[in-house]
């Protein structure tokens, strides 16, 4: 089922005629078609749907490193890179000098009132600094321009130079276009680690505890902050549910609820019948609650069988 059928089944729960396309501008079908993302973000969000869950490896700023920036302010544990991508981490926090940065690979490195200690060598492997000449594809992650988190819109493949800059939701970068995702605050919490969410992210299942025995273990304690995630767990994943734009990977249930979400959206206005409002809204509810129940069999771990007594 594609979005333009989704929309055309919420229509005839309202006994209207079908919309010509996603771009159709007759006033129900028009009315239909604005609901459609709304309603299917909310869909998605409320239930752990199985074709929806998905795992990721979060982005641990604890290790991010920014290009060295002059005149910065900069904190105890912040790093950067400078002198042919060495990364460096501040151990005396200050403000840095008008040129040059660290440089080197030892322990007392003095910039400005900052001192640097040297950590690695930058690579693609242990820093997701944005990278000239790079493929990305829609969703990643990036930083760059003094610590700014960029997601990426439009696959393609970075310029050798001028990388995204400031806080717009365009940026041309080569073939590339990134939408400036936000800036990390200082990590004031009681927890260790700072985390950026995936952008695809409607809502946090749990932060799996790593090397747990069964999918049952309890994940780790966390919390939420904006798009930044802290928890105690270094290179920690995330099971979440993800926002899912393709409706032919839903499976039957998701694509009739949200069809139904749809329809109780627009009820009132197409029709002008609160009682057809409330038969939308009690059809909706029914859905959710077989959804519900499907989603929780479905994800559940089965229970150890228990021994037969002539096993025993």
């Amino acid at each position: 089922m594609t979005d333009l059928q989704v929309v055309n089944r919420a229509l005839a729960m309202l006994g209207q005629g079908d919309a010509a396309s996603m771009a159709d501008t007759a006033v129900n079908p028009k009315r239909a078609i604005t609901a459609y993302t709304m309603c299917r973000d909310e869909i998605i969000a409320m239930i752990d749907w199985p074709s929806c869950t998905k795992r990721a490896a979060m982005k641990n700023l604890n290790n991010q490193a920014v290009p060295w920036t002059a005149l910065h302010a900069y904190e105890i544990g912040d790093r950067v890179t400078n002198d042919t991508a060495k990364t460096y981490q501040c151990t005396v926090a200050g403000i840095s000098a008008a040129a040059t940065g660290p440089t080197g690979t030892t322990s007392e490195i003095t910039d400005g009132t900052v001192t640097w200690t040297y950590v690695e060598a930058s690579t693609a492997l242990n820093n997701w600094c944005h990278r000239p000449l790079t493929v990305y594809a829609v969703g990643d992650l990036v930083t760059w321009d003094a610590g700014k988190v960029y997601v990426c819109i439009t696959a393609g493949t970075t310029a050798a130079a001028t990388p995204p800059t400031g806080v717009t939701a365009d940026i041309t970068d080569g073939t590339v276009h990134w939408a400036y995702y936000g800036t990390p605050p200082y990590n004031r919490t009681v927890y260790a680690y700072q985390y950026v969410m995936p952008s695809d992210c409607l809502r946090i299942i749990k932060v799996p505890l790593i090397g747990a025995a069964t999918e049952s273990v309890q994940g780790v304690q966390y919390i939420r902050e904006g798009n930044w995630l802290y928890c105690d767990q270094d290179d920690s994943p995330l099971r979440y549910v993800r926002q899912e734009d393709d409706p032919t990977r839903w499976g039957v249930l998701l694509q009739g609820a949200v069809a139904a979400r749809i329809a109780t959206e627009i009820a009132l206005p197409v029709t002008g019948q609160k009682d057809v409002l409330k038969t939308m809204f009690e059809l909706l509810q029914m859905m959710l609650a077989a959804a519900r129940t499907a989603a929780l069999h479905e994800g559940a771990e089965s229970t150890p069988e228990v021994a037969l007594w002539e096993d025993a």
